[in-house]
């Protein structure tokens, strides 16, 4: 418990922000698997999840590439 408060307070929002990524992340996908794309709400689902999931594997990209420096 040698860290500062502002420090842990930094730490539990990155946390906070993670598990809302993560929750996004298998909402998105769950979303992708339902078939039903033949009607315009459909395919207007399939573009967002499509969308998120070219922004989480790039965004997991640039975390493992950050953590490696």
């Amino acid at each position: 418990m040698n860290k500062s408060f502002s420090t842990r307070i930094g730490e539990l929002f990155a946390h906070i922000q993670d598990l809302f990524d993560t929750i996004l992340h298998v909402t998105l996908k769950r979303i992708k698997k339902n078939k039903k794309r033949n009607n315009k709400i459909g395919k207007i689902i399939s573009f967002i999840s499509t969308l998120g999931d070219a922004y989480f594997k790039k965004y997991n990209d640039i975390k493992s590439n950050d953590s490696k420096k």
